[in-house]
């Protein structure tokens, strides 16, 4: 079966697309190379949505799921949109350049000026970082760095330097000062140690434990508004890339899965509380689930400095186990959201929650190729999908948001 980034490159190549005109700089090498990343080096967002549209519905076509799906739900903010970038530290022959990296993971640098999907102060940060690592003083830091992350909002910045070992710090201190002198807007500076030659930019290995990590400059967390609600996070705990698309995403969430007064509501891979927190004035009670230490600490003090005191945050993996003790006692009008990783639920959770019979269970997909096999397991266990919406929560790429409300069958 093809894949939706296979429909989508289809489309767009049928659609005889002309290159757009690019601003100075923008999605390009100094040398003028041009990214072949995402798609937005060649379409502006409105003709991106319009092809992205078409895809989809083509694609859905396929999957021969009995229902609907709705039009995607653009983002506020189609271009320079990302509040999380990344930029890999390669080593080549004796030179050392920070670089984007296919969505893979895979492949060399492309050393771009400014990123389209980006917002243009990282741009700056991240020529300002490279300057700074190759001069003397940098030189143990650049020996050891894997890569460099900004997390934060539209209007503050925080820096992660993930690094083989700790014992760069005297330099990445005086790098922290160089870029917190030149860029008011970074509000903190961490170093993250991981010495697997990691594929992800934040580890991936084993959630539950705490990794080393040491806060050099600023605020400890990274502040989020949503919905008129206060979040702060640990800059290790997971957070959604698009900020600007967030709120419509809780208001669909609050739509589909109509939250009686009487109801609990169990968030499933809750991250630092946001949907539970937003949901909670909603419901009787609600049970966040997460595996992530510094996620569920975050969760807790949120749910704390909002004064929501019906809601409770449990740390533990999500698997049959877990769901069966958290769930044990849920009730017929109670309602479930899962927001699992790319890589989908673990074997027996869909099932488990399933035969707790739920009076509905929102499903949000990060990968649409895993629709099908997850939508398999939910119809053998009882449930059918009643509605599904798209969110355009990476604008530029082939990856987006797709929310699934599933409610029992009647017999």
């Amino acid at each position: 079966m093809q894949t939706f980034d296979d429909v989508l490159c289809c489309v767009i190549r049928s659609a005889e697309i002309t290159p757009r005109q690019l601003a100075p700089s923008e999605c390009q090498s100094p040398t003028g190379q041009r990214c072949k990343l995402c798609h937005a080096v060649n379409l502006d967002y409105t003709a991106e949505l319009k092809l992205k549209n078409e895809a989809l519905q083509k694609f859905w076509s396929s999957l021969k799921i009995s229902l609907p799906l709705a039009s995607l739900i653009p983002s506020p903010l189609g271009r320079y949109y990302r509040t999380t970038t990344k930029r890999k530290v390669f080593h080549e022959r004796g030179s050392i350049r920070l670089g984007l990296i296919s969505p893979n993971e895979e492949g060399g640098p492309f050393d771009v000026v400014q990123c389209a999907i980006e917002p243009t102060e990282h741009a700056a940060i991240y020529r300002q970082i490279q300057e700074s690592i190759v001069k003397p003083y940098a030189k143990r830091l650049a020996e050891e760095l894997n890569y460099v992350v900004i997390k934060g909002n539209y209007r503050e910045q925080t820096i992660i330097f993930n690094v083989q070992e700790m014992a760069a710090l005297r330099a990445a201190n005086t790098l922290s000062k160089t870029l917190t002198k030149r860029f008011p807007a970074i509000v903190g500076l961490f170093v993250y140690e991981d010495s697997t030659s990691p594929q992800y930019y934040l580890g991936a290995t084993n959630q539950s434990k705490q990794p080393k990590f040491k806060k050099l400059f600023g605020k400890p967390e990274i502040f989020q508004r949503v919905l008129g609600r206060h979040f702060l996070s640990s800059p290790l705990s997971f957070s959604q890339i698009n900020q600007s698309i967030i709120e419509k995403m809780i208001r669909s969430a609050v739509e589909l899965l109509e939250p009686k007064k009487q109801s609990r509501f169990y968030d499933l891979y809750c991250g630092y509380g946001l949907f539970a927190l937003c949901l909670s004035e909603h419901a009787a009670s609600v049970v966040g689930v997460e595996i992530s230490p510094s996620s569920i600490e975050s969760a807790i003090a949120n749910a704390r400095r909002q004064k929501v005191p019906n809601a409770r945050f449990i740390r533990s993996n999500i698997d049959v186990e877990s769901i069966g003790r958290v769930m044990k006692n849920s009730q017929p009008d109670d309602v479930v959201l899962l927001d699992p990783p790319r890589n989908g639920t673990a074997e027996g959770v869909i099932e488990c929650i399933a035969a707790r019979k739920p009076a509905r269970v929102l499903h949000i997909f990060c990968e649409i190729d895993l629709i099908p096999k997850e939508m398999k397991r939910w119809e053998k266990s009882g449930y059918k999908a009643a509605r599904a919406i798209p969110f355009d929560m990476f604008p530029g790429t082939a990856t987006m948001e797709t929310m699934i409300l599933l409610e029992p069958k009647i017999a």
